[in-house]
């Protein structure tokens, strides 16, 4: 039986293998034009409509669904519009409804002045040649306080206390002593402990008077050295002090520094000299002049902010130190080309607009330079020439558009071809 089963599959092998060879014979001696048939339905098919993943246009399917590696549904699309590939930027091809379908509006590149705005934040500080500390320079204790009380106002030459001192008194002992003497040495000896005196902090009057005035006094006023507002007060009636304690800090307020955060991107655009104006919470409506004074020279490595100083008067004015401020800083910088915010599309290492071709309603990718940004608009350093139409608004849905057809984004497409340009072969460079 298993004899019988072999013959029989040899001799059914035998006739397929016959019939195949009939069929490769019989195509064979067809005429060539079925070839050309089959590729010319070949290009039909590649030109009718697809469907596509919007996320892999890798993906091509004749019929709806979803993607085979996401899972995202397929979208209609057609072989039938292709993309012009003759120049180094692919042109995107839009026709009137299309644009209109993706809001796409043009506006032609023009010059214009270039009025440049910096806001910063800060606030108001005492200049420091400002500040003064009073500070005890003898050793004794504290009868009366003429001044007792933090934001008064003192002139120089103004009695603050009246203390005892055991080394004030020593030293007038000692000059009364020299003045009185009949020695050869008594001048130079007597402009010693004059000078001691006044190291200790008594005023040419106290030690004149003490040439009339015996005993020698206890107690002695000590006058202020400085004038300005009280910012801070150590002492009280009582306290004994020793040299070298502080006892009040006084500043003159009526001028202040203003010290704004600005970003390092910007620092370079301020000079000193320059004017700008102080804005505060308390009064939003009034602006307050001021002059940069310095641009600090370091940037600190965790806002990346350097701080700019900006000297105000203060006199008559409600600013006052420690308050919260808003600096504006103008410049103009004369005429340049712009272009809208909206038309740039920022890739990362490169900055794109899409450029209104000389074929109809085609679109190409143009890199930019960018300089400033002022308002809603940018400075184009080179890339584009005044007259130019530039898509203004949907460059994004057009860059979609070409990500959908090449399978790449232009950034993508060109990202190692791209070189920088030289400042002679961009156009945008001159100023009107």
């Amino acid at each position: 039986m298993n004899f019988i089963s072999r013959i029989h599959s040899m001799k059914t092998f035998i006739v397929t293998l016959s019939l195949a060879a009939a069929l490769m014979i019989s195509s064979c001696g067809k005429p060539a034009s079925s070839h050309q048939e089959h590729a010319d339905s070949t290009a039909a098919g590649q030109t009718a409509d697809y469907y596509t993943c919007p996320m892999h246009p890798q993906v091509h399917m004749e019929k709806p669904g979803v993607c085979p590696i996401c899972g995202m549904d397929l979208v209609k699309a057609s072989n039938g519009r292709t993309m012009d590939q003759t120049s180094d930027e692919p042109m995107i091809p839009l026709n009137d409804r299309e644009q209109i379908l993706a809001n796409v509006s043009t506006v032609p590149v023009g010059y214009e002045p270039i009025d440049y705005t910096i806001r910063a934040f800060g606030t108001m500080e005492i200049p420091e040649p400002n500040n003064t500390v009073i500070s005890a320079r003898f050793n004794g204790r504290i009868e009366k306080l003429y001044v007792n009380a933090v934001g008064a106002t003192i002139k120089k030459g103004q009695p603050l206390f009246d203390i005892y001192s055991p080394d004030i008194i020593q030293a007038a002992n000692d000059y009364r002593q020299v003045i009185t003497t009949n020695s050869h040495t008594g001048g130079n000896l007597a402009a010693i402990a004059k000078s001691k005196l006044t190291l200790l902090g008594l005023t040419d009057d106290q030690i004149s008077n003490l040439d009339a005035q015996t005993p020698v006094p206890l107690v002695f006023t000590y006058y202020s050295p400085a004038s300005g507002t009280i910012i801070d007060k150590n002492i009280v009636e009582g306290i004994y002090v020793t040299e070298g304690t502080s006892l009040y800090n006084v500043s003159d307020i009526s001028r202040l520094w203003n010290i704004a955060e600005v970003y390092e991107s910007d620092a370079a655009q301020i000079r000193a000299g320059e004017r700008a104006t102080i804005s505060i919470a308390g009064f939003p409506e009034k602006q307050f002049p001021a002059v940069v004074s310095l641009v600090y020279p370091v940037v600190n490595p965790q806002t990346r902010t350097v701080k700019v100083r900006l000297t105000v008067n203060a006199m008559n004015e409600p600013l006052k130190p420690n308050m919260y401020t808003e600096t504006v800083f103008h410049r103009s910088m004369g005429r340049s080309l712009t272009v809208p915010v909206g038309a740039v599309l920022i890739t990362g290492k490169r900055n794109l607009v899409y450029v209104k071709t000389e074929h109809e309603n085609h679109f190409e990718a143009r890199e930019i330079g960018l300089g400033v940004r002022f308002h809603d608009r940018y400075e184009v350093r080179w890339g584009l020439t005044k007259g130019e139409v530039v898509v203004a608004e949907g460059g994004y849905l057009i860059d979609s558009e070409s990500q959908l057809k090449t399978g790449a984004g232009v950034e993508h497409q060109h990202e190692t071809a791209a070189s920088p340009k030289k400042e002679n072969d961009m156009p945008g460079m001159k100023m009107d």
